[in-house]
């Protein structure tokens, strides 16, 4: 069980420093996005993913959540899900898996099962009516996440956290 332990706390912790690592690379990429594309996004999704998966869960829950409780809500989720898949790449990286390719799988399949699926499950218009610019930017992004979610596992396997 102490083993289960640590793989749940490194992989939490790291998966939420690389999603601090994720949101500066998004919003470094966002800033170059051409205008043309940032204003598509915005007519097909005014509010954005984030604050729109909010507010459908929250109207499952039949919850009428505050502006500001539904951007906390949001954000809540998006540091949940990059701790989920910390968890996940560390899991992996205990049981042999290298660690820096367990986090480039495991932000890959964020990118495909969140960004893309669920996405596409959950709104409307579908993930094919967005610019390709868009989907760059979650690819920079789910690899930047990656990427630092692996170096951070091996950093803990060599301090034998894992």
């Amino acid at each position: 069980m102490k083993g289960a332990i640590k793989v749940l706390f490194v992989g939490a912790a790291a998966g939420y420093l690389a999603g601090q690592a994720m949101d500066k690379a998004t919003t470094w990429y966002y800033g170059r996005q051409s205008d043309a594309s940032k204003e598509r996004e915005q007519e097909l999704l005014p509010e954005g993913a984030p604050i729109a998966s909010a507010r459908k869960l929250t109207s499952w829950l039949g919850i009428e959540p505050t502006e500001d409780q539904t951007g906390t809500i949001a954000a809540t989720m998006h540091q949940s899900l990059g701790q989920l898949y910390g968890v996940v790449a560390a899991s992996m990286t205990r049981r042999g898996t290298n660690p820096v390719a367990a986090g480039l799988a495991s932000g890959a399949g964020g990118f495909l099962l969140v960004d893309e699926l669920a996405n596409s499950l959950f709104f409307t218009p579908p993930p094919q009516a967005y610019p390709v610019e868009s989907h760059l930017r979650g690819i920079v992004g789910h690899l930047t996440f990656g990427a630092t979610l692996g170096v951070l596992l091996a950093v803990a396997r060599r301090l034998r956290l894992l």
